[in-house]
């Protein structure tokens, strides 16, 4: 046995229900190409690609007949993650385990771990490992208990050479793979690529897990603009037809996000790219600059309309200018011809059913191209976990797409899901939403797979959404 295999762990519970927008494990193939460049046997088995569970994961590791398994997980699919590394370590496989799941691990106990993990580190592992990998591989000393120690004191790492670390490759099936799943404007886009041009995010959201992050701390660290637009040059060579922006916010550094539009735009690099934001950063010289270097959708962390619930998130100190800000942007992205999907929560600490209500409301007078809801989740590593009930710190299969045991909104927790698919219900199936999407998004139902995918979407809002008339207990109040 020689080489390493890297594993993303999905969870099988409930998959196929909400629809999702699959993304690269970015991390495992930064590892895979700095080990590639090494000249070290690796390969990649991606759970989110690979139908199953933990036993057919865990066959295609063993068939590498790699003596490294370096798995990713997070806390909602941590039973599969555990079980798969216990396999692997009975047939003589050391783990080393990466992702939110490390942290998770750090602060609230996790059954089977220490007999399923030799190793397990936190944060930004790539630099850490293609590093430690070769000397592992050399059966050297030190590395592991180095490791033990690191995790024992709560250490998370973090890239320090941005522009050092080896470019992602992807081939042509994993960019159809991780294609955006639903229709924009123009010409339907099979093959994506995906870019990190920065890590870290300066804002300090209460609510905010490494589940849904692309990177790891409160500094921002940017790459070179250069090195960003080369990158991206490579993956249109390769066959990519678009790129999605991996940063936890593409626009927060105003003079980095600025250079990398100047540098697509000088270099004639022309590419529909989309990209995470905040509504506070919309402003006309960002949303300009977006559009010229060929921006075509954004993901806006709006959350709701409450003003105490924004201050109370950390998401601003004004919850009133929020609103106003996410107003404003909104309508800078639709002058500019930048489509948007404005991303909500339900079930925030202390959320009325009137909240979720008047921000369905807002939502729909907003009217971003797509709305996409998460019922709020306690992961272990938000900043909020200490002041929450300790009922609500139920970490058994949590996941923000999924039934929930205990709240503390003010809102039965047996009541969100319905509440989570009212809002969804109520926002797509209205003649506005129909009529401003066809006149978008035509082009997408000339084909047949474009067609199922859109019926496979309308049969979610269908199935999930069709009910009985909502009372106040029961969901959202009506909502014309």
């Amino acid at each position: 046995m020689n080489g390493v295999v890297l594993l993303r762990v999905e969870r099988t519970a409930g998959r196929g229900g909400h629809p999702r927008h699959l993304h690269p494990a970015l991390d495992l193939k930064i590892i895979e190409a700095g080990l590639y460049a090494a000249g070290i046997p690796v390969s990649l088995v991606d759970g989110w690609q690979l139908a199953g569970g933990p036993a057919d994961w865990v066959a295609a590791a063993l068939a590498t007949h790699a003596r490294i398994a370096v798995i990713k997980a997070e806390t909602w699919c941590l039973p599969e993650a555990i079980e798969c590394a216990r396999q692997l370590q009975i047939a003589g496989v050391q783990t080393i385990a990466i992702g939110q799941q490390v942290v998770h691990a750090m602060r609230a106990p996790v059954a089977g771990w220490n007999e399923a993990f030799a190793m397990a580190l936190a944060g930004e592992a790539e630099e850490e490992l293609i590093d430690i990998l070769p000397r592992l591989l050399r059966r050297q000393d030190g590395v592991q208990q180095s490791c033990a120690r690191r995790f024992d004191a709560g250490h998370r790492f973090a890239v320090r050479d941005q522009d050092g670390l080896p470019l992602p490759v992807f081939s042509v099936t994993e960019m159809e793979s991780f294609a955006f799943p639903f229709p924009l404007a123009g010409r339907p886009l099979r093959r994506w690529a995906y870019v990190l041009s920065a890590r870290g995010c300066p804002h300090r959201c209460r609510h905010c897990s490494t589940v849904v992050r692309k990177s790891d701390g409160d500094r921002l660290r940017g790459r070179s603009p250069r090195r960003v637009v080369d990158e991206i040059a490579a993956h249109l060579a390769a066959g990519a037809e678009a790129i999605a922006f991996e940063d936890d916010t593409l626009l927060v550094d105003r003079r980095h996000f600025l250079a990398i539009c100047d540098e697509l735009v000088r270099r004639g690099v022309r590419v529909p790219w989309m990209a995470n934001a905040r509504p506070d950063e919309l402003d006309d010289e960002r949303v300009a600059a977006a559009a010229a270097a060929g921006a075509m959708l954004l993901k806006l962390g709006i959350e709701t309309v409450t003003p105490r619930l924004i201050e109370a998130m950390g998401k601003s100190r004004h919850g009133d200018a929020w609103q106003a800000q996410t107003e404003a942007g909104m309508a800078r992205l639709k002058r500019h011809g930048i489509g948007a999907v404005g991303l909500f929560l339900v079930g925030l600490p202390t959320q009325t059913v009137g909240e979720v209500t008047d921000t369905l409301r807002w939502a729909q007078r907003l009217a971003p191209d797509y709305v996409q809801v998460q019922i709020f989740r306690a992961y272990p590593d938000i900043d909020w976990w200490a002041d929450l009930p300790p009922q609500v710190r139920d970490l058994d299969a949590a996941y923000h797409y999924g039934p929930i045991g205990e709240t503390a909104a003010a809102i039965p927790a047996q009541d969100l899901g319905r509440m989570q698919r009212d809002f969804y219900r109520r926002f797509y199936l209205r003649p506005g939403f129909a009529w401003s999407h066809a006149r978008r998004c035509w082009r997408h139902y000339g084909a047949a797979k474009g067609i199922g995918a859109a019926l496979r979407h309308l049969g979610y809002v269908l199935r999930h959404g069709l009910q009985a008339p909502a009372t106040p207990r029961e969901g959202l109040s009506h909502v014309d």
